[in-house]
C-alpha cells in the first residue's frame, strides 16, 4: 500500500493562503426517502394523501470556525453528531457520535450545530419534534493532497513490523501515532486502516468496526483526483465493515453498510460473498429468538445502538448504567435503566436508536427482544 508523500505547506503559508473548508453534511431525514418513494408511485391528484409530515429545512447555518491551533499544525478531520430539532426549529441535545482528528474540531462543530436554525417539522398541521438526525462536519485545508514525510516514515515502520508478524510492536507505534492529533485527512484514513488490520490480528471486532468506519469517513472528503484508497480497496473496507458489524450483532448498521456497498461500482460482485451473512441477518430478524449485543461503554461514557426491533432490554450489567434515551424519527423518550425491564417502542415512531450513558468500562448486554 503506497501513500502519497506530498508535504503540507508550512504553517505560515497555510495561515496566509490555504483555502479552508469546514462543511456540514446533513444526513437525509429518515422520512424523506419514504415520501419520495410514495410520490414516485402516486398520481398527482393523490399526492396530498401520502403523508401529513413535513420535514424541517435549514433556515440559518452559521459559518463554522476552523480552530486556529489545528490550522497552524495542518490538522484535518471530521465530527459526526446526532441531534434533535425541537418544535421551534432549534437544535437540542447534540451528541458527538464519533470524530477523527484534532479535539478542537468537536467544540467548533458543536457550537455551529447548536446555532443552526430550522423550520419546524410539521405533523398533522402542528409543529413537532424531530429526532434521530445525523450530521457530519468536515474540516479540510485546500492544497493538502498527501501525507507528511514524518507520517510516511512512521507508517512504513509500523507496516513493516506488522508484515513481519511483530503485532505488539506495530500496535505500540500506531498508538503513538494516534496520540498526535495534528494529522491531515489522508493520514487519518491510512492510520485507521492500519489500526483495523492490527485489530483483525487480535480478533477485536469492536475495534475493527470502529477503525474501518473511521478510515472510510476520513477518506470521504477527498476529491476524485486525490482519493486516498483505490476503488477496489475502498470496496474491501466496506465489505470488512459489514462482516464486523454482523459479527457484533449490530444488524441494523450492517444492513446500512450493505446498502452502501450496493451503491459502489461493480456492486453485484461485491455483495456475492456477503449473501450468507445477509441471509443470517434476515433469518435472525424474523426468528423468535432474542438478540443479545455485548457492549462496553468507552471513555466517553456513552454508546449508540441502532435498533433492528422495537423491543429491547438490558441484562448482565457489570458497572453503572445511568440513562437510556430512545431517539426515533418522530419521537424520543429518556428513562433510567432497570435490568430486565422491557421497553416497547410503538412502530409509528419509525426507525430508532438508543443512546446509553453510564460509567466508563461498564459492560452489559443490550437485548433486542423477539415479538414472541
Amino acid at each position: 500500500m503506497n501513500i502519497k508523500t506530498l508535504s503540507l505547506i508550512s504553517a505560515a503559508l497555510i495561515m496566509s493562503f490555504a483555502h479552508l473548508t469546514a462543511v456540514a453534511q446533513d444526513a437525509d431525514f429518515p422520512c424523506d426517502d419514504m415520501a419520495q418513494a410514495a410520490l414516485s408511485q402516486t398520481p398527482s391528484d393523490k399526492v396530498t394523501r401520502i403523508t401529513s409530515f413535513t420535514p424541517p429545512e435549514v433556515l440559518e447555518r452559521p459559518r463554522m470556525r476552523f480552530p486556529t491551533e489545528a490550522l497552524r499544525n495542518g490538522a484535518e478531520g471530521w465530527v459526526q453528531m446526532s441531534y434533535v430539532i425541537d418544535e421551534e426549529g432549534k437544535v437540542v441535545d447534540p451528541v458527538v457520535e464519533d470524530f477523527s482528528g484534532h479535539r478542537a474540531f468537536r467544540s467548533s462543530a458543536l457550537r455551529a450545530l447548536k446555532n443552526t436554525r430550522y423550520t419546524p417539522a410539521m405533523k398533522d398541521g402542528k409543529p413537532t419534534e424531530v429526532c434521530h438526525q445525523s450530521i457530519r462536519f468536515d474540516f479540510t485545508i485546500g492544497g493538502a493532497t498527501g501525507a507528511t514525510r514524518s507520517f510516511v516514515y512512521q507508517y512504513k515502520k509500523a507496516e513493516d513490523l506488522f508484515q513481519n508478524g511483530d503485532i505488539e510492536a506495530a500496535e505500540v507505534l500506531v498508538e503513538k501515532m494516534r496520540d498526535n492529533k495534528n494529522r491531515n485527512r489522508y493520514e487519518n484514513a491510512w492510520l485507521w486502516n492500519l489500526d483495523a488490520l492490527i485489530a483483525a490480528k487480535k480478533d477485536d471486532q469492536v475495534r475493527i468496526a470502529r477503525s474501518l468506519s473511521r478510515a472510510i469517513s476520513s477518506s470521504r472528503s477527498h476529491d476524485e483526483e486525490h482519493k486516498t484508497f483505490s476503488d477496489d480497496y475502498k470496496a474491501n473496507l466496506y465489505q470488512r465493515l459489514f462482516v464486523a458489524r454482523t459479527n457484533l450483532k449490530q444488524y441494523a448498521l450492517a444492513l446500512q453498510t450493505y446498502d452502501d456497498i450496493k451503491s459502489l461500482p461493480n456492486s453485484d460482485e461485491l455483495i456475492k460473498p456477503l449473501q450468507p451473512m445477509l441471509a443470517h441477518i434476515e433469518e435472525v430478524s424474523a426468528s423468535d429468538k432474542n438478540i443479545a449485543v455485548a457492549i462496553t461503554l468507552d471513555e466517553d461514557d456513552q454508546y449508540f445502538h441502532r435498533l433492528l426491533r422495537n423491543k429491547f432490554a438490558f441484562a448482565d450489567i457489570q458497572g453503572e448504567l445511568e440513562t437510556v434515551e430512545v431517539r426515533c424519527e418522530t419521537r424520543r423518550e429518556k428513562f433510567t435503566i432497570a435490568e430486565d425491564h422491557i421497553w416497547t417502542i410503538p412502530k409509528s415512531w419509525g426507525n430508532c436508536q438508543v443512546f446509553i450513558q453510564g460509567e466508563a468500562q461498564t459492560t452489559f448486554n443490550l437485548v433486542e427482544v423477539a415479538e414472541a
